[in-house]
């Protein structure tokens, strides 16, 4: 009884010390709460701190969060890059409590996003280290007052509890004992004595009478454990009865399971996302109408189908449209099939196949033409389409009448080169197979294989072109030019090998070998200590969604100190750049580098987009120049780009000057900086390194 006495004053002092613990922690959770409280309300000023480089704003974001005294450390990130960094010293709490006062730190993180965009672009993150213990003295002194008063009172309540209830509790509980300990089964009910007065209604006569009827039911027990035992042996009969229904039950789930893998089996025919079977099915089944078909002589034919620019469809309305795209394109042309007679199958990405039975060329050119129209109606927007403002389709078609050697694969071949040749003449139209398109789809092939080997042994190099002062006659800059030097010797321009190139997705590979080769030139350049005053690289709009060009510009910039700039293609969209390409613009002058704009006047590019870009340079179309001394009105809209470009305070290089007229023109309108044949031809690196340590010319005009 002593003991039990002593471990409840002990559990006592327990429970108040774990209270003070419990508060102790909860006033740590509101101390981490309320800098994390504190935290959100400074994300957006953050966000515009990192959004727009803002270094003072970073500071006074950090500044401001260390009026929230348990903050004692902020990093802000501007993407993975450190930004600004602050932290203190913070002193205790409570030093005479170290327990309590010890840091207790912990790191609260918060994601900053673009302020200009309404989806979700992380651009950098905010964090802050906490320190939990700096919990406010007066909370902590309450705290410590109300462990001492809970210590107090239960010491005070054991020591009364042992002067006034311990002898008369303990006498009784020992006569309970003693009465009981003489107990035997079948020597009837235990009489427990009754308690004293003060531990009536209490568990003490409780326990009495509890005993009491224990001994009351003991011979009960051997009854009920004979009984238990005929329940069981009814149990273990009722067990073997449901063992035999879950056998049958099993049974019946095996059927089912079976079911489901024929239905299983049944979809693995056909396209998840459209519907349509798919290129296995479409195999096997048209290989049954063609053996039907070589059984009687009957003709079949088979249209091959790709949906236009689907590639910049999905890159600007991305991957769901694209989806929602292709599902609707699917239904369209599975409508057109009439049951058993015509096979529709999506053949992989956005080309979709179907074959006639018993059809030939006049069926296949109804069915073409049907699908041109069920796709059209559709109506489906195509921003950046080059061949119409709606999503539309190419579509090659062969037919043949089937004998015992007809080959499936080889109509299918037959229908996919005409689909090569109707992509090839721009597009959205029918195309029907013929021996000439066959052998002009195998040459395009070849070349498109001579193109890759090429790309393989890196036999693309760089030709540069001066761009000179005029005034001067002095090289100010040179632009770099892709050619081919094939292993004959023939050395082929661009005109010769990037239509192949762009229609086979290549760019960016020919692009990657140039830069390298201009990054060894340069490097060349300065061993020989030869001064390059600066190098223009052509960038395709397809190669601004290049992941690894940033990486490659870099390699091209890190460790020459030479002004290097990218010209812009007069085919990159820039009026409404995407959020991608915008990016890589921005990544690019971070580099160091300058944007120009090629070709100004003949392509894409407008005022609209040369306000949003903020060109270092415009380079003006030789469309424009070459024809402006014999005709006033090219002479007239010459001026107009000059001035565009003066007002808006970039320089202007006059490209394509190839006469002593058209330099003298230029002069007179102010545009002082040419590139053109009049003054030099594209040479490789090493003639070009020859101009360059060449001494300067005189004064070439004025």
């Amino acid at each position: 009884m002593k003991i039990t006495l002593l471990l409840t004053l002990v559990l006592g002092m327990l429970a108040a010390l774990t209270q003070l613990a419990i508060d102790l922690q909860q006033e740590k959770d509101a101390v981490e709460a309320s800098a994390d409280a504190f935290l959100d309300s400074t994300v957006p000023s953050a966000e515009s701190a990192v959004y727009n480089f803002h270094d003072a704003a970073a500071e006074q974001a950090a500044t401001g969060l260390f009026t929230q005294r348990a903050i004692r450390k902020v990093q802000i990130f501007n993407g993975d890059q450190l930004m600004i960094e602050r932290e203190r010293v913070l002193e205790a709490t409570l030093p005479t409590f170290a327990p309590m006062s010890s840091a207790d730190e912990t790191e609260l993180t918060r994601e900053l996003l673009n302020p200009e965009v309404d989806t979700p672009e992380v651009i950098g993150r905010i964090t802050v280290v906490v320190d939990r213990s700096i919990v406010p003295p007066a909370i902590v002194k309450r705290m410590v007052s109300y462990f001492l008063l809970a210590t107090i009172k239960n010491l005070l309540f054991g020591v009364a509890l042992v002067a006034l209830v311990y002898a008369a509790l303990a006498r009784h509980i020992i006569q309970i004992a003693e009465v009981t300990a003489r107990w035997r089964p079948g020597s009837g009910v235990i009489t427990t004595p009754a308690p004293p007065r003060f531990l009536q209604g209490t568990e003490i006569e409780l326990l009495g009478s509890q005993i009491a009827a224990m001994s009351g039911n003991a011979e009960s027990a051997i009854n009920t454990l004979e009984h238990s035992s005929r329940e069981v042996r009814k149990s273990n009969t009722e067990l073997n009865h449901r063992s035999t229904l879950l056998s049958e039950a099993v049974k019946a789930r095996t059927e089912e399971l079976n079911a489901a893998n024929r239905a299983l089996k049944r979809q693995a025919d056909y396209d998840a996302l459209t519907g349509l079977y798919n290129r296995g099915a479409f195999d096997r089944r048209s290989e049954r109408f063609v053996l039907d078909a070589s059984a009687t002589g009957a003709s079949v034919a088979i249209i091959m189908i790709d949906v236009d620019q689907f590639k910049p469809f999905n890159d600007h309305y991305g991957h769901q449209a694209g989806d929602d795209c292709l599902k609707r394109v699917a239904k369209a042309l599975g409508s057109l099939s009439d049951g058993e007679d015509i096979l529709v199958a999506r053949y992989g990405g956005e080309e979709f196949v179907c074959m006639i039975r018993n059809g030939g060329r006049e069926a296949g050119e109804k069915l073409a033409m049907a699908a041109h129209r069920a796709i059209a109606s559709l109506a489906i927007q195509h921003e950046r389409s080059s061949v119409s403002d709606i999503v539309t389709a190419s579509i090659g078609l062969a037919w043949e009448k089937c004998v015992p050697s007809t080959s499936l694969e080889a109509l299918l071949g037959a229908a996919d080169e005409a689909l090569y040749e109707a992509k090839h003449k721009g597009r959205n139209r029918t195309v029907l197979s013929s021996e000439d398109i066959q052998d002009r789809v195998k040459k395009r092939r070849e070349a498109v294989t001579d193109l890759l080997e090429a790309i393989e042994e890196r036999r693309f190099e760089p030709f540069f072109q001066s761009q000179v002062n005029a005034r001067t006659g002095r090289i100010v800059g040179m632009e770099a030019l892709a050619r081919w030097r094939k292993p004959s010797g023939e050395i082929l321009g661009p005109r010769d090998f990037m239509p192949i190139a762009e229609e086979n997705d290549l760019i960016r590979m020919i692009d990657g070998i140039i830069y390298d080769k201009c990054a060894q030139f340069l490097r060349d350049a300065e061993a020989g200590g030869i001064e390059v005053p600066g190098l223009s690289i052509n960038l395709s709009e397809d190669h601004l969604k290049d992941e690894g060009l940033i990486g490659r510009l870099r390699a091209l910039r890190d460790g020459i100190d030479v002004p290097v700039a990218v010209e812009l293609l007069e085919t990159t969209t820039l009026d409404k750049p995407s959020r991608e390409m915008a990016w890589t613009i921005d990544a690019i002058r971070e580099l160091g580098l300058d944007i120009e704009i090629d070709d100004f006047g003949t392509g894409k590019t407008s005022i609209v987009s040369l306000m949003t870009l903020r060109p270092s340079r415009l380079k003006v179309a030789r469309e424009l120049v070459m024809p402006a001394p014999e005709q006033d009105r090219n002479e007239k809209l010459l001026a107009c780009v000059l001035e565009i470009g003066n007002t808006l305070g970039i320089s202007v290089v006059a490209e394509g000057v190839e006469t002593v007229e058209q330099q003298k023109l230029l002069l007179e309108m102010g545009c002082n900086i040419h590139q053109g044949f009049l003054y030099a031809r594209p040479v490789p690196a090493s003639e070009q390194l020859k101009l360059l340590a060449a001494p300067p010319p005189g004064k070439m005009a004025s």
